[in-house]
């Protein structure tokens, strides 16, 4: 709910919250990337070898046109939104020009930062110029502010992820274009020296959260109404396009690791990592994770959502998630076929020690490729999806659960952990694009009125 005056304490500066200017969820409603997501790998773990690689890549960048891109793009807030999406919409967003497209960034701003606000406290990681003694090359970043606050996970990465998501959403004729500005500005912190890709590849999972509980809040849906009318009226259309098809994925992100990268190294030694957990209980569930069937999947989040998830206990939340189930398969298997092929790591590693969990399936998923992993799209959108709807008090554990499901693969000797934070990734992009389908709200709302039938009545009774 909104108060009418209350204050904030968000990134060391008051925030007052008002009805005009405000956030849609309160710190203590957001979810705690502090717990759903793992602690950034340590300086002294093989993990940390991806972070100092890409640190290292991102300074080879620096000189090029995309380096200069990441400098620009280290402007954080309000204005470096609207820098980076104004030419995609086609017109100048500012708060006098298009108050109500104005409002919603703003809104979503401020908002979001509040999904990295725990975790960046409770790690306090430093950031990578920092702890090399350099500097950043971005030209907005204020270093001795940055020393200060931490590095993971990354605050510009979930903004622009976040806003990137919410601008799709309502404009989804030019989504591939938003998404991909919205991935690459993350990735722009990486080469300027100001977080590492850990740091960013929580961003990302935070900025994606941010916006699923956003979605359960009337203002925001009133604020994401309003900017498409504002949208619609300044192009001189009735309504924005209702897009088929989903984003394209090889528009939007950068395509799978190839052994000629080196990132293909971070991706063997996490790989390698987590081959003693097959012998754990952990491995048992890696191999219960593998099946992805909607009963599997409801199931597979009873427990953390706090109550049965069935199609006869739940009815229409299972035919809610079997419906974003169904697509978010399809939209996997679409990335999958336009990407470049990529052999699972059982197959190239191509040894005893290295065979899957599940020997049965080995000789099928041999020319199913591992980049993205379906089902750490699965996961997380299933995840992000039953955060918008159950109650705030379990999304924790139903995010855990859905990052978990993710690694399963991992596990399992299935994917990369690339091809799965990919698959992530895919997942919050595809679940966006499912919120303009009007099948999706129709199931949507039901699995609402299914959740709090009380509510449901006095909808009625309004009438």
């Amino acid at each position: 709910m909104f108060a009418a005056a209350a204050l904030l304490f968000i990134g060391g500066k008051s925030f007052a919250q008002t009805e005009k200017d405000t956030v849609y969820v309160f710190l203590q409603d957001m979810p705690d990337a502090g717990i759903y997501l793992p602690a950034p790998p340590d300086m002294l773990s093989p993990q940390y070898s991806d972070d100092f690689a890409q640190w290292q890549w991102g300074k080879t960048i620096r000189p090029t046109d995309r380096g200069q891109q990441a400098n620009d793009d280290s402007q954080w807030g309000i204005n470096g939104m609207i820098r980076v999406h104004q030419e995609t919409l086609g017109f100048e967003i500012s708060k006098e020009k298009t108050p109500a497209i104005y409002r919603l960034l703003y809104n979503v701003l401020w908002t979001e930062n509040l999904s990295t606000h725990n975790a960046k406290r409770k790690y306090m990681r430093t950031r990578p110029f920092a702890q090399y003694n350099e500097h950043t090359w971005g030209r907005f970043d204020n270093e001795r502010e940055l020393r200060f606050n931490g590095s993971y996970p990354s605050g510009h990465t979930a903004l622009g992820w976040a806003t990137a998501l919410v601008l799709s959403e309502m404009v989804p004729e030019l989504q591939d274009t938003l998404l991909r500005t919205g991935f690459q500005y993350g990735e722009s912190r990486v080469i300027v020296g100001a977080h590492y890709q850990s740091d960013v590849d929580a961003g990302y999972l935070c900025g994606s959260t941010a916006v699923a509980v956003m979605h359960a809040s009337e203002y925001f849906q009133k604020d994401l109404a309003a900017a498409r009318k504002e949208y619609c009226k300044i192009k001189g259309i009735k309504n924005v396009s209702q897009t088929e098809g989903f984003p394209d994925g090889s528009k939007v992100f950068d395509g799978p690791v190839t052994e000629e990268s080196h990132r293909f190294y971070g991706d063997i030694i996490k790989y390698y990592e987590t081959l003693p957990e097959r012998e754990t209980e952990r491995g048992e569930q890696a191999k219960i994770d593998a099946d992805n069937s909607i009963e599997a999947l409801l199931k597979n989040f009873s427990a953390p959502a706090g109550r049965e998830l069935s199609a006869e206990a739940t009815p229409a939340i299972a035919a809610l998630l079997s419906y974003a189930r169904d697509n978010m398969v399809k939209t996997a298997a679409e990335l999958g076929r336009t990407a470049p092929f990529r052999e699972r790591p059982y197959v190239r590693l191509n040894s005893r020690r290295n065979k899957t969990l599940i020997s049965e399936d080995e000789e099928a998923k041999k020319e199913v490729t591992s980049y993205p992993s379906t089902n750490a799209e699965l996961g997380w959108g299933m995840a992000l999806l039953l955060v918008e709807i159950m109650p705030r008090e379990t999304a924790n554990d139903i995010l855990t659960r859905g990052f978990e499901y993710g690694r399963s693969r991992i596990i399992a000797g299935y994917s990369y952990p690339t091809d799965v934070q990919t698959g992530r990734l895919w997942g919050s992009a595809t679940l966006a694009h499912l919120h303009t389908d009007p099948a999706f709200q129709k199931l949507l709302q039901d699995a609402k009125d299914e959740l709090n039938p009380q509510a449901k009545g006095k909808k009625k009774n309004r009438k």
